[in-house]
């Protein structure tokens, strides 16, 4: 009987191995007494198994319920972990070679002679142990450091444990079968995470004993260089580190007493669904993970949070921004409610269970248009300067912005005469870039158009809509957008490279508001090419840079489509790119800190270069939230607005309420927030006795927020056209397209939705009934221009926009009161 179809049932654990080198004698019967396996596996099988399916490959192999891992014989290293789920069979790739895992780092493992799932090695005075065994729905793995000295050994750096989950994601389509390390969190007591590919497929992880740190294996790892490289090869967990690591993670492993032993016990099973993720794990760990309806709140509004656990919850805390600790109390021991949190700032709750505590951070906003106010007030103190890269001077979006919302004479007039002053060092006067302001990279131009849009809406001087016009026409022309449609740099696919597609359609919303119809036809023509072309290709297209599964590339070409969309008045035309954007957004989803219990985070897209450019070096460092996670609020927006779905509404709101947190309580502005918990690099920061100078100085960062450069690293001549990586060149100002999004999409917006019940859920506003029946609907500011309403069924309204009071009768399904932003277009 051919082995690879014989199935067999013991009272012992599932556990097959086949074709394995012989270290002892049952493993020698394996190999050489084929024609009688069911009686030599019996000898070896641990107890409490099911079915199990001797493959004819080379592996041991574990398995339990619909589950099944293959492990390398040798090594100790997974090669392969399957599960049937509602989705069918998914299997979950490892990594060979010098990230293969798990695995202990720099450790040679080799199998036990008397258990084949437990590998041991030595390295120096520590033994390390790992050893496999099943749980019913998924793999347990336990980890052991020793010390075997008489001296308590300190550590260096560092005790990893290699996870050898496959990360690397360098071609379409290869990479939907990767899986991205899309969250990993360590508590006081334990850890958790999961990692989660494009299609959707998790694989889950808890740790039930404390655990030091993690770190991703990026492809330049440990250099300090800036080196060109987008590739994350795997994750690892530290199981000791030395500190300084942040606070909520444990600060005592960092060393091991004479004699002493360490045991981490990991969880490790496919997931469904990714709400299914903290349920399964709590139970895996014995541990707490809790979950909120939303993590930034306005003044005066409660936390809800969802405890998850198996355990009762024995106590609640939580601290104040201004350092107070209040008990809260947990009744039924899954539901937590807060007073009304009333003082701006973070808040941070913790809960036990058992002997493990879990965090998670609130956030208590300030209005939204504090945060734009605030954002031009540092624009104006650390002004932009002109180069051939566009996020030297993205800060011009919220300059002119902000004049159109909040007119400020003094500062206003200062920026836009600056802005005339430079615009000629970027484009000629027939709307052609300069040779100095590399015409390859068409993002330059595309964020120009978008910028003078946003300044002729806010002066209404048609010189600004007239230049955005001619370098409209530039990008429209054969020279960048070829016979497919796409916008490319050379033969470079760049549609998806910031948003050229939506910067036209900015522009052909202007033209046709002042009248100039066969320009904005021209315009807007062009961009539906592109944006037919980006749903033709979905994920197969190209990004600046090294080729991985990106974030922006990603989201870029989704909220284009989106807006495509909402511009096309055909119903059933509307919905393909609805559906094209939806597909992208899915995907996305690995790339996206939707599980974090952690405000600063919490909604944000992991992205991991561009770290603050060259002043700030590794450059593969992860970046969440980042100025270009606006693209996910764009895109969301956008998905609401097409298919009425809360989900991405309340998407939208969340990662818009962590990426305003980038400007902090005193309105200095940061870069980015740098979510790893342990980077050993060098930071740009200036000289004690020359502020606009710089030196590079080697640091160590983790977890916190990385400062701005460019409000300090200044040219001496403020009028000078900058260059990349020297004074005044800084990428810094990509922060700015968060302010961007937060004009375009909530600033002005209030957002009402009604369910059949009559139920009201308002954003930016307040809803009431009235006796009369009405709703009344109270916009949180006066810069509200317009309501969004979304109802299963007939009401009629009442509210006040601009002074202007309004009573209309609204039929179900959703609709605007007050002017539609995305107007739908005929020629």
């Amino acid at each position: 009987m051919d082995s690879a179809g014989f199935k067999l049932k013991t009272s012992n654990a599932t556990c097959v191995f086949h074709n394995l080198n012989c270290h002892n004698k049952k493993q020698l019967l394996i190999k050489s007494v084929r024609i009688i396996p069911i009686l030599i596996i019996l000898l070896i099988l641990p107890a409490g198994s099911t079915w199990a399916t001797i493959p004819d490959t080379e592996g041991l192999y574990l398995s339990g319920s619909a589950w099944q891992a293959v492990i390398n014989p040798e090594t100790g290293a997974l090669l392969r972990y399957t599960r049937q789920t509602d989705h069918g069979s998914w299997s979950i790739p490892f990594r060979t070679g010098s990230y293969a895992g798990p695995t202990f780092e720099n450790v040679i493992l080799r199998p036990s002679e008397h258990n084949p799932y437990l590998f041991s090695g030595t390295r120096g005075d520590l033994h390390y142990d790992l050893h496999y065994r099943e749980e019913k729905d998924h793999l347990c793995i336990e980890c052991r450091i020793s010390n075997q000295t008489a001296k308590t050994l300190h550590v260096s750096r560092r005790e990893r444990l290699i996870l050898g989950v496959d990360c690397e994601m360098r071609h379409f389509p290869d990479w939907d079968e990767k899986l991205f390390p899309t969250l990993i969190r360590c508590e006081k007591d334990f850890a958790w995470g999961y990692f989660m590919s494009p299609q959707g497929k998790i694989l889950a992880f808890g740790v039930e004993e404390p655990v030091a740190s993690y770190g991703l294996n990026y492809i330049f790892e440990g250099n300090k260089a800036w080196l060109w490289g987008h590739q994350i090869y795997t994750a690892s967990l530290d199981l000791l580190h030395t500190l300084p690591l942040p606070a909520r993670h444990p600060q005592h492993l960092t060393k091991l007493a004479p004699g002493e032993s360490r045991c981490w016990t990991i969880h490790l099973g496919i997931v469904n669904k990714l709400e299914h993720v903290k349920p399964l794990v709590t139970a895996w760990i014995e541990a707490p993970l809790l979950d909120a309806r939303k993590y930034t709140l306005c003044a005066g509004e409660q936390a809800s949070v969802k405890v998850y656990g198996t355990l009762p919850v024995t106590n609640v805390s939580i601290h104040t921004p201004d350092g107070k600790q209040e008990q809260l109390d947990c009744p039924d021991g899954t539901h937590i409610i807060s007073p009304p949190l009333n003082r701006k700032g973070i808040y941070h709750l913790a809960v036990t269970a058992g002997n493990k505590q879990a965090e998670a951070s609130f956030y208590v906003r300030e209005p939204w248009s504090w945060y734009l106010r605030r954002a031009r007030d540092f624009i104006a103190e650390h002004p932009p300067f002109f180069s051939a890269s566009c996020e030297t001077f993205y800060s011009y979006y919220t300059a002119f912005l902000a004049t159109r919302h909040f007119p400020d004479a003094k500062r206003d007039s200062l920026l836009q005469k600056r802005f005339s002053k430079g615009l000629s060092q970027m484009i000629l006067e027939d709307g052609c870039p300069r040779a100095q302001a590399n015409p390859r990279r068409i993002q330059n131009f595309s964020t120009l158009v978008g910028i003078l849009v946003d300044l002729w809406e806010a002066t209404r001087t048609d010189r600004w809509l007239k230049t955005a016009s001619r370098l409209g026409d530039y990008i429209a022309s054969d020279s960048v957008q070829w016979s497919d449609g796409s916008y490319r740099s050379g033969t470079t696919h760049y549609t998806a490279v910031i948003y050229p597609v939506k910067s036209m359609f900015e522009l052909a919303d202007a033209e046709l508001q002042a009248g100039w119809t066969d320009r904005a036809q021209r315009h807007y023509q062009s961009a539906m090419r592109a944006a037919e072309d980006l749903r033709l290709r979905l994920d197969n297209i190209e990004t600046e840079g090294d080729m991985t599964f990106e974030d922006g590339m990603i989201s870029c070409s989704a909220l284009q489509m989106a807006l495509c969309g909402l511009h096309i008045p055909d119903s059933e035309q509307r919905k393909t790119y609805a559906d094209a954007a939806r597909y992208m957004m899915e995907k996305h989803r690995c790339l996206e800190q939707l599980l974090i219990p952690d405000c600063r985070m919490r909604g944000a897209t992991l992205r991991y270069w561009e770290a603050l450019d060259v002043y700030f070096s590794p450059n593969q460092v992860m970046n969440s939230p980042h100025g270009w996670t606006a693209w996910k609020i764009y895109a969301v927006c956008y998905l609401y607005l097409l298919t009425g779905e809360e989900h991405y509404l309340n998407e939208m709101m969340e990662t818009l309420g962590c990426c305003v947190q980038l400007l902090d309580s005193e309105g200095r502005l940061r870069w980015g927030f740098l979510p790893d918990p342990y980077i050993e690099g060098v930071v740009c920061t200036p000289v004690a006795n020359n502020p606009h100078e710089r030196q590079m100085r080697d640091s160590i960062v983790g977890e916190q927020y990385l400062g701005m450069i460019s409000s300090w690293f200044r040219p001496a001549n403020e009028e000078e056209f900058t260059h990349f990586g020297g004074p005044g060149g800084a990428g810094d100002n990509t922060v700015h397209e968060i302010f961007k999004a937060l004009e375009e999409c909530v600033l002005t917006t209030v957002y009402v939705i009604i369910d059949e019940s009559g139920n009201v859920r308002c954003h930016n506003g307040s809803a009431q009934w009235l006796e009369s029946g009405r709703l009344l609907i109270l916009p949180d500011e006066a810069c509200a221009a317009r309501i969004h309403l979304n109802t299963a069924r007939d009401v009629s309204i009442e509210t006040t926009l601009h002074g202007k009071a309004i009573r209309k009768r609204m039929k179900s399904g959703m609709a605007w009161i007050g002017e539609n932003p995305y107007p739908e277009i005929r020629f």
